[in-house]
C-alpha cells in the first residue's frame, strides 16, 4: 500500500487530536511529535510533486504500451486490445486522486505486458520495461 497525502495527513490529525496515554512519558510524547512531524515534512513534499510524477509516469507507460505495439511480439490478442487504447489515452482529470487511479490502471497493464514479454523471450523490450521501473521509481523518491 501506498499511502496518499491524504491518508498520511488524516493520521497525523488524528495522533495530534488525541492525548497520549497518561502512563506515557515525556519521551514517548516527544517521539511521537517527532515521527508526526518528520511524516507532515514527507507529505508536504510529495504534495508539491505528486501531480506533476503521476503525470511524467502515466505518459511514460504510454508511449512503452505504443512502442511495444509496434515490436510486435507474440503477445495474446486480448493485450494488445488493450495496449492500444491505453497507449493513446490521457490524463483528463488531473486531480492527484484521479491521476493516481489511472496510474495503478496502467501499473497493473505493464505488468501484464512484462509477464507477456518476459514469456515472449523478447529481451529488448524486456529492458525497456525494466529501465521504466526504474525511471519510475526515481522519479517517485522522496
Amino acid at each position: 500500500m501506498t499511502p496518499s497525502v491524504r491518508d498520511i495527513l488524516t493520521c497525523a490529525i488524528r495522533v495530534l487530536s488525541t492525548p497520549p496515554n497518561s502512563d506515557a512519558g515525556p519521551e514517548y510524547a516527544a517521539s511521537r511529535a517527532g515521527i508526526t512531524a518528520a511524516l507532515v515534512g514527507m507529505a508536504a513534499g510529495e504534495g508539491e510533486v505528486a501531480a506533476g510524477a503521476a503525470i511524467a509516469e502515466n505518459a511514460a507507460i504510454r508511449a512503452l504500451f505504443a512502442e511495444a505495439l509496434q515490436y510486435n511480439v507474440a503477445l495474446d490478442t486480448h493485450l494488445d486490445h488493450e495496449l492500444a487504447p491505453a497507449a493513446e489515452g490521457f490524463d483528463a482529470d488531473l486531480a492527484v486522486p484521479a491521476l493516481d487511479a489511472d496510474n495503478a490502471a496502467l501499473r497493473r497493464l505493464l505488468i501484464r505486458l512484462h509477464e507477456a514479454v518476459e514469456k515472449a523471450g523478447d529481451h529488448a523490450l524486456e529492458h525497456k520495461i525494466l529501465a521504466l521501473y526504474v525511471k519510475m521509481a526515481e522519479g517517485r523518491r522522496l
